[in-house]
């Protein structure tokens, strides 16, 4: 019986402390030290990156129609950069991902990361008014196409000294990496919830015309559980991916 409660309590401290494994990819979830946790309330955030783009503007409306808050994870060389005050103005958050999304130009060093990330900065203040102080990073925070640890790691420490907080996502709807259909997305997306729980991060891409054909059914299935939807601020809970 000694044995079992010892293996019981091996178990149970490896849970604590492990990442949590979703698709491709470890994560943790980091909270603000002045995070106060809500029991049995389970929320959801909507989450897209690479835009804005000429599907926006239907994202937006669908949005709208359901009353839900978002958040867009902006890049800054598209066309349709004066979008980014529409998403402002509907109440969405808004999010700095890159200025040129290019891997290897963006992370061959730190200072090449924030010479992109001013960039970008700049235009979402001038598009909008706002200063946003989240980040996204292209392709997550774990990227290991053009970028080491090292310096993966130096981005992260002074991102942290610059009042930025960086957000990646456990949920993710795989519309820009392989799916083509809309239903196709949906399901990674709900398989996805299901494994994670009552604290989901979607990643979704408004550069994809199936992300307008799938997030009605995406805002039902969460609506239907009882999600409370939020936009994310740096206030917010983050997922972390982990190398």
């Amino acid at each position: 019986m000694k044995k079992l409660i010892a293996f019981i309590l091996i178990v149970v401290i490896f849970i604590g402390t492990t990442a949590f494994a979703t698709d491709a990819y470890t994560y943790k979830t980091v909270y603000p030290e002045d995070y106060i946790p809500t029991a049995n309330i389970k929320t959801v955030y909507l989450t897209f990156d690479d835009g804005p783009t000429k599907y926006t503007t239907q994202i937006l409306d669908i949005l709208a129609q359901h009353d839900v808050p978002a958040t867009f994870f902006v890049v800054g060389n598209r066309e349709h950069t004066h979008l980014m005050g529409d998403i402002v103005e509907m109440g969405h958050s808004i999010g700095l991902h890159s200025y040129n999304h290019d891997f290897d130009q963006i992370y061959s060093s730190k200072d090449a990361f924030f010479a992109d990330l001013k960039k970008i900065d700049d235009i979402v203040y001038d598009q909008t008014g706002v200063r946003s102080n989240i980040i996204r990073f292209p392709g997550g925070s774990s990227i290991k196409r053009g970028a080491s640890k090292s310096t993966i790691a130096q981005i992260k420490k002074e991102i942290a000294l610059r009042g930025y907080q960086f957000f990646d996502w456990n949920c993710d709807s795989r519309d820009k990496m392989g799916i083509k259909t809309a239903s196709g997305a949906f399901s990674k997306i709900k398989a996805a919830a299901e494994e994670v729980g009552d604290f989901v991060v979607v990643l979704m891409h408004d550069t994809e015309e199936i992300t307008v054909e799938y997030l009605p059914r995406v805002i039902e299935y969460f609506k239907a559980l009882d999600y409370v939807f939020l936009p994310i601020s740096a206030a917010s809970p983050a997922i972390h991916h982990t190398w």
